[in-house]
């Protein structure tokens, strides 16, 4: 792999999880939406967003750019249109610390993924990496994790099981460009809304916060990771997104007041100081192949 794809495919990565990152601020300025309403409406910008990249880049090839996605391509598309609902309606059983714990363990099923699927060895210091991000993802939510809320966790935990398989699929065929499954994984969620919302009445204010989210944090988020994990292993690449995590309290902090405690600033630091480590290495590595 060339030392720009390396590059270019981190760069991707990081930008997706600093996009994603605003999703709990965004969560906290809506007023009265069901967790329904915020799935299904986002995902109408977030179609919109990724249909305007496809005809931009395929132009008149777009019908046959939909035929290279093939059944891989489908499949993507129900995972990750899963993986929105098991987070809609785990987010709807679950702390949002216990919520954001268990979504950062995606590096360790994106690790087991990539050894069963790709047959890929998981280094030694991509382990390290790992293992010391887990530790500081513990260290900022140690206070708010609750294991009363069974369900809840449960169902929030097809989210980094489903984003490990997404990883794994768009990497096992790096020739292939899956925006279109992104796309169609869109109109999946937005069907399942008309099925299971029964009174699609929004305010305004929602309305046009949700529509925003679909376009630029899930948007350009989901858009970034389809893109940059062609070219960066499944672990890896879901350590580079751990950046989401580490940012999302320092958005809410600096948006509603929501002062974070010094413990998960910590954590954060550590997970960020791992994280960091590891890119850097990985550019080195890169650089002298």
């Amino acid at each position: 792999m060339k030392f720009n794809d390396e590059i270019f495919g981190a760069i991707c990565l990081l930008a997706a999880g600093f996009f994603l990152s605003f999703g709990g601020l965004f969560i906290r300025l809506i007023d009265t939406a069901s967790t329904m309403q915020i799935a299904s409406y986002r995902a109408v910008t977030f179609s919109l967003v990724t249909l305007i990249y496809i005809l931009i880049k395929f132009k008149n090839k777009t019908p046959q750019a939909f035929k290279d996605i093939g059944l891989v391509g489908i499949i993507l598309a129900l995972i990750i249109g899963l993986s929105n609902m098991f987070f809609v309606f785990g987010m709807s059983n679950t702390s949002v610390a216990n919520a954001v714990f268990i979504m950062s363990t995606a590096p360790l099923w994106a690790a087991l993924a990539s050894y069963l699927f790709l047959r890929k060895i998981v280094g030694k210091k991509t382990i390290i990496a790992i293992t010391g991000s887990m530790v500081g993802i513990g260290i900022m939510f140690s206070q708010g994790f609750h294991s009363a809320n069974n369900l809840g966790n449960i169902i929030i935990l097809g989210v980094p099981i489903c984003f490990a398989i997404q990883l794994t699929l768009i990497n096992r065929s790096p020739k292939v460009d899956f925006m279109p499954a992104t796309f169609l994984s869109g109109i999946f969620v937005c069907l399942l809304g008309v099925v299971f919302i029964s009174d699609h009445t929004i305010s305004t204010h929602d309305l046009l916060l949700v529509l925003f989210m679909g376009a630029f944090q899930v948007g350009l988020g989901f858009l970034l990771i389809t893109i940059g994990s062609r070219y960066i292993p499944p672990h890896r690449a879901a350590l580079y997104i751990l950046l989401e995590p580490v940012l999302a309290p320092i958005w809410a902090w600096l948006g509603v007041g929501e002062i974070p405690p010094v413990i998960e600033l910590a954590g954060g630091l550590i997970v960020f100081s791992f994280v960091t480590w590891r890119l850097i290495d990985q550019f080195r590595e890169a650089k002298n192949n």
